[in-house]
């Protein structure tokens, strides 16, 4: 697979919820894909992926997978970030993404869906595995998301 000349930062989330993962139909691409989308200037992939997660969802994020490293909040570290749970350059047509995926769960189920997805629906690892137009690398963070958290 060839890159293009572009690339743009992005971030997705990975949102399990009682043992379903949360799959939107993208209204461009027409693929059943994670909520996310562009990192803003000045934004941290954290705040990118929670504000971008609202927008799409109503729902308010809870990222799941931070270092262990325990540091003094001060000068050198001004705040610890999530870690992403995976990360990939994939094609959008016309550029490509840089991909920060993210583990995530939220407190409730109840979403809300607007112009940028055609469907949203939670999935259980049984439905992601046979759903048509789900990337391979969708459906493979999908369930290793299951995985993780049933540990």
């Amino acid at each position: 697979m060839e890159t293009q000349d572009k690339l743009d930062l992005t971030v997705g989330a990975c949102i399990v919820f009682d043992d379903k993962v949360l799959l939107m139909l993208h209204t461009k691409l027409d693929k059943w894909l994670f909520p996310g989308g562009h990192i803003e200037l000045n934004e941290s992939p954290d705040k990118a992926i929670v504000r971008e997660v609202k927008e799409e969802t109503g729902l308010d994020l809870k990222l799941l997978q931070y270092s262990d490293i325990e540091v003094e909040r001060g000068q050198d570290e001004l705040e610890k970030l999530a870690i992403p749970f995976h990360a990939n350059v994939h094609n959008v047509g016309d550029h490509d993404h840089y991909c920060l995926y993210y583990l995530a769960t939220v407190k409730d189920d109840d979403f809300i869906r607007n112009n940028e997805s055609k469907d949203i629906k939670w999935l259980t690892r049984e439905e992601v595995l046979v759903l048509d137009n789900v990337p391979n690398s969708v459906r493979s963070m999908a369930v290793k998301a299951f995985d993780l958290l049933k540990k």
